[in-house]
């Protein structure tokens, strides 16, 4: 989120600064076409100046503003007659909303949301197949009974929870054997929920956990901070838990994490190939019991669709 909002944030800046730069030049070589538009354009800076301070002075403040009026439209009248519209030396915004500053209203504008999202889809497009995983695209009929019973109702609640998602949906752990289609139902979730303007975190466990522990010896630069997103994010997907190798410092962060984000009311979707035995064998007692008291246990079952799909 962080890395995508910095950088929605310089591209919008650069073009309030572009369309502002572009202003300048445009009245530089109208000014030097038109000496009196150059004269115009000084007496509607310096009224400006003037107003500021007879502020306290409503008289004088009065005449300056009439002044003013006056002044631009004298100006409009020159750009006319130079068969110019009146707002030709007026900076020329991609986003006449927010005049390219990202803020609307006190909030943050449509133009930098769709920035973070087309940053934050093509970060996950990168690493994941995530257009290609999407709830159209997932195929029930590599399923048979009474797998396909199953893994159409885990379908049907999936993407029913994600056309309903907001910050206080419930949590899902998705378990089962490899190539079930897990990751698939988690990225489908993904386009859908990315699409609502919302921030998510997609990562493996493993991934996670090594940002995690470069972090806690220092080894990250002071802007990266894993732990507070991971924690904060409006919905966090941790794919493949159990892949990574347990120690203490992993139980310990993912305690935090799981435990957290518990309490903070926001919702998380945890992957795993371990089988539910598995998963209180290799876990500590603590989040085993946060897990299956707060999580949605949806157990994949079926054929290893990724194998079927190649003998195809």
């Amino acid at each position: 989120m962080a890395d995508a909002l910095s950088r929605a944030k310089q591209i919008i800046d650069s073009r309030r600064l572009a369309a502002e730069d572009a202003a300048t030049q445009r009245r530089l070589e109208l000014e030097a076409i038109s000496p009196e538009l150059k004269e115009v354009n000084y007496r509607i800076s310096r009224a400006g100046i003037e107003a500021v301070r007879s502020a306290g002075n409503p008289d004088a403040f009065s005449k300056l503003a009439q002044a003013s009026v006056e002044n631009k439209a004298r100006r409009d009248a020159i750009l006319q007659g130079l068969g110019l519209p009146v707002d030709a030396l007026e900076p020329h915004y991609t986003c006449p909303r927010c005049s390219d500053t990202g803020v609307c209203d006190g909030h943050y504008c449509t133009c930098l949301k769709a920035l973070v999202e087309q940053f934050r889809v093509d970060s996950l497009s990168s690493v994941t197949p995530l257009k290609q995983s999407t709830f159209e695209d997932f195929k029930l009929n590599y399923y048979t009974e009474p797998a396909l019973s199953r893994m159409t109702q885990i379908y049907n609640y999936c993407k029913a929870w994600a056309d309903d998602f907001d910050r206080s949906s419930g949590s899902i752990l998705l378990y089962g054997q490899t190539g079930l289609g897990k990751t698939h139902l988690s990225l489908a979730i993904v386009n859908v929920v990315l699409a609502k303007g919302y921030n998510v975190v997609y990562t493996s466990a493993g991934n996670l956990f090594s940002k995690l522990e470069k972090e806690s010896f220092g080894r990250l630069p002071a802007d990266e901070t894993p732990m507070d997103t991971a924690i904060s994010c409006d919905l966090l997907i941790l794919d493949d838990l159990g892949s990574e190798f347990t120690k203490p410092f992993v139980v310990s962060a993912l305690y935090n994490i799981v435990n957290s984000r518990i309490l903070a009311g926001l919702p998380t979707i945890i992957n795993t190939n371990l089988s539910y035995a598995e998963i209180e064998a290799k876990y500590d007692p603590r989040i085993v019991s946060r897990l299956l008291g707060s999580y949605r246990m949806l157990e994949c079952l079926g054929s290893d669709v990724r194998q079927l799909k190649k003998d195809e």
